[in-house]
Order: C-alpha cells, then sequence, then structure tokens
C-alpha cells in the first residue's frame, strides 16, 4: 500500500473516531433530584418524575420514569409527551451523560412531530456520541409518583395499542409492589415475600459509615418492629442501607421510625471523637458487607 493509500485510510478511521464517555462515579452530583434519579434506576420498578428544562434547551416538559419498552432510553408518547428512562440496556460511564443525550434526542423528535415531520416513536440512542449532561439541562423537577405498572407507556385514554397493553399487564405481574415511606424523603418500603427498607443516602460515604457504627454499637441502627440493619448498596456514588422486618409492617408504619434515626444519624454525623475499638470493628463489618450496583 503506498503512503497516500495509507493516510487515506487513517483519515478515515479519524473521522469516525469519538473520545471516549470519562467515568464519573457520583454523576448526579448537586443535582436537586440526585437521590430520587438513583432510587428510579436501581431501586423502583415503576415510577415517573416530572421536569422541566432550561431556558438553554427551550424550557420544555418531560418525564422521567423508570423503565420503557425494550429498555429504550427514551419515548416521544402519542400524546407528544417525552419520557427519558433510567433503565436501559446500554450505559456509558457516565449517567448524567446518557440520559442527556437520551433527553437531546427526545426533544429533537418532538420538535419534528410538533412541525409533522415525524409520528411519535420510541427513540434510540447511542450512548458513545457526545452530548449534554442531564444535570446542565434541567431546571426543575416535580415530585416523584410511584406507579402501580408501566401505563405511563401510553398517553392517556389510548386503547388502541394491543401489544403495549398487553406488555403492561404481562410486566405488572412481576413488579415488586413498592411505596415510599410517607413525610420522609429517599425512603422506601418493598414486598418480597418479607419486608425490606431501602433508604437513600447522599453523606460521604466514609462518614455515613462511621456514623452508622456508632450507632449499631448503641444499638440504635434499627427502624423498630424488630428490624435489622442488614447491608448497603452503592450505587451511582450514593449509598443505600438495607433494613429487614422479620413480621408485616406497612409502609405508613415507619414514618417515625425513619425520623428517630434520621435524627440519630444527624447527631452521629456531627461527634468528632475517634472511633473505639468496638466501633472500628462494627463500622469495618459494615462496610465489608457494602455491595456496589453496576
Amino acid at each position: 500500500m503506498g503512503k497516500k493509500s495509507r493516510r487515506k485510510k487513517v483519515a478515515r478511521k479519524n473521522r469516525n473516531y469519538r473520545p471516549p464517555i470519562m467515568p464519573v462515579a457520583r454523576p448526579f452530583e448537586g443535582f436537586e433530584g440526585e437521590a430520587t434519579l438513583v432510587a428510579m434506576r436501581e431501586l423502583l420498578p415503576a415510577a415517573t418524575l416530572s421536569a422541566t428544562t432550561t431556558a438553554e434547551h427551550g424550557a420544555q416538559d418531560f418525564s422521567f420514569v423508570t423503565l420503557l419498552p425494550d429498555a429504550v432510553p427514551a419515548m416521544v408518547r402519542a400524546d407528544g409527551a417525552v419520557l427519558i428512562a433510567l433503565q436501559t440496556r446500554s450505559h456509558s460511564g457516565d449517567a448524567a451523560h446518557d440520559l442527556g443525550v437520551a433527553l437531546r434526542a427526545a426533544l429533537d423528535l418532538k420538535e419534528r412531530v410538533d412541525a409533522g415531520e415525524a409520528e411519535p416513536a420510541v427513540v434510540r440512542v447511542d450512548v458513545r456520541d457526545p452530548g449534554p449532561r442531564i444535570v446542565d439541562m434541567v431546571d426543575t423537577v416535580g415530585d416523584l409518583v410511584i406507579e402501580e405498572d408501566l401505563g405511563f407507556w401510553m398517553a392517556p385514554g389510548a386503547d388502541d395499542d394491543e401489544d403495549v397493553r398487553a406488555a403492561i399487564a404481562e410486566t405488572a405481574k412481576e413488579l415488586i409492589p413498592t411505596k415510599q415511606v410517607p413525610g420522609v424523603a429517599n425512603t422506601y418500603w418493598h414486598d418480597m415475600d418479607k419486608i425490606f427498607v431501602r433508604w437513600v443516602r447522599a453523606e460521604d460515604e466514609s462518614q455515613l459509615f462511621t456514623a452508622l457504627a456508632r450507632l449499631q454499637v448503641k444499638d440504635q441502627l434499627t427502624l423498630g418492629h424488630d428490624s435489622r440493619f442488614i447491608g448497603a448498596f452503592r450505587a451511582l456514588g450514593l449509598s443505600i442501607p438495607v433494613f429487614e422486618f422479620p413480621g408485616r409492617v406497612e409502609a405508613e408504619q415507619l414514618t417515625e421510625a425513619v425520623r428517630e434515626l434520621e435524627a440519630n444519624v444527624r447527631d452521629a454525623l456531627a461527634v468528632t471523637d475517634s472511633l473505639t475499638e468496638d466501633e472500628r470493628r462494627v463500622r469495618a463489618g459494615l462496610v465489608s458487607r457494602q455491595v456496589s450496583l453496576r
């Protein structure tokens, strides 16, 4: 191969080159809905969260959702609503980038739909493509709604897509019954034959586990009702303590217990004394039982 041919081949390769998306351990840090997005991606089977983009991105209303058909990243629904999914098949190292790419593509499709140049449809993207990060695109977020099924796939009143309705009905059988513990933030009740509560925390992980160790030594790491702390997940930079209950307890019965534990954690975080030998031992055990998701 001559030099000229080699130069052409290199040029073609360079045109196809895409710089890698750099991993971000805590992609939603500083974002108003950080803990909620982490819960929607890792804990919640069916939920929606309304949001509005910044003026720079058109001040457009859209919704974060847990899951869309075939785990696609986005959809423009028949009524023009834009839905962006947290639980998808492909991921780069930066979840905020992936959501930003999906939202931009969905807004582009909606603009064409509004102009009569396209039809509402699911949106597929390549997360390797460059694009804005979702934390730079969103102005405001609303309140999380935990849904009983995936009916948000369809526009209100729509009943003409039998395949989608059948998929929603079939999936509903597999969804884990989930509720928010009322009156407290980022705390989720799950019925998995046994009752579990998962508690999404935004504190620095090292400081949080120090506080939890102090409480465990004092038998205060509990949500009552004979519950026990069984470990923690790490997801998108946040720690998620998990509590197990031996008997039946409803989400509505746990509000005061969560508030009491929240106050105890706050007090423990404020302690600056060195850990005792027992606290160090307990802390090491707590850390060893933390499991990283994805």
